[in-house]
């Protein structure tokens, strides 16, 4: 519970040290605040979790299949095949450290590729598949065991053409703004799905300011608002990836709904401590319903 008490302890006297999410706490909780409030945090935390599961959930399927038919159309082996696939984006290194530092970006998926596929070795399609046919997987096939992570990562690979068609049937303009937002989807995902805190976190990937001509009108006013530090941005472009992918999905209003159920509890608010701006509520993105 202990990051869940941390709102509720008291300010250090102004000009006493600070770091980059602003001025430091003490261990003195404030008046007023009793186990219940902090319970209460603890419970809608847990369900804006679950609700953002649901979501991805979506995002998920539908990235799937949206990217095994575009890159399928041209090369049925093409998330195996480096010249299927962007040069310079696989050819970037990983990083200074780690394993996986001597290879590029190509060898790093492939070996995480080959993890998957071993992963899923006992699947029934996969055991048919390979008493069938010799060699690799097409990728329509692939992608059934794919998760978020490899699914971006993919993504990330794809040649720029591809990454715009599939971004252009998702109402976004822009392959890269699509690649950058699957990043933080699946940073997203991953803390949802280990039960950490999330209501009021600062995200590491923070998502950069677009374009509004990127996006369709109910994600415009999102494009380069303030603050991005917080989990608004990443909400709403969840919310609008739900519903271009699946437009019959009604997720902005279970979370508009969760959300002005934010319990009532001194000192924090969805407004201060989760980035929403003033009268979110009535903003297109969370009233529209779904087709």
């Amino acid at each position: 519970m202990s990051a869940y008490i941390y709102p509720f302890r008291e300010l250090l006297p102004s000009g006493s040290d600070t770091h980059r999410s602003g001025p430091r706490r003490s261990d003195r909780i404030r008046d007023g605040i009793s186990f219940e409030h902090i319970e209460a945090l603890w419970r809608f935390d847990r369900k804006l979790r679950l609700v953002c599961l649901d979501a991805i959930e979506t995002v998920e399927t539908g990235l799937r299949s949206r990217l095994a038919y575009v890159l399928g159309l041209r090369d049925h082996l093409g998330h195996v095949h480096r010249e299927s696939l962007d040069a310079d984006a696989c050819s970037r290194p990983v990083g200074p450290g780690g394993r996986h530092r001597d290879q590029d970006a190509f060898e790093h998926w492939l070996t995480k590729y080959e993890a998957l596929e071993y992963e899923a070795r006992n699947e029934d399609y996969v055991v048919h598949h390979k008493r069938k046919y010799d060699g690799h997987m097409p990728i329509w096939i692939a992608v059934e065991f794919f998760d978020f992570g490899a699914l971006s990562r993919l993504f990330a690979l794809l040649k720029k053409h591809d990454q715009n068609a599939i971004a252009k049937d998702v109402g976004v303009r822009g392959g890269p703004l699509l690649a950058a937002w699957l990043r933080d989807v699946n940073y997203i995902r991953n803390l949802c799905a280990h039960h950490s805190r999330f209501w009021n976190r600062q995200p590491t990937y923070k998502p950069g300011k677009f374009n509004p001509a990127q996006v369709g009108s109910p994600l415009v006013h999102a494009a380069q608002m303030e603050p991005r530090h917080k989990i608004y941005v990443h909400l709403a472009v969840l919310g609008y990836l739900v519903r271009g992918l699946d437009p019959r999905e009604n997720w902005p209003l279970t979370l508009r709904t969760l959300v002005k159920k934010f319990p009532s509890v001194p000192h924090v608010s969805p407004e201060r401590d989760m980035g929403f701006p003033r009268g979110w509520s009535d903003l297109p993105l969370w009233t529209m319903k779904a087709a």
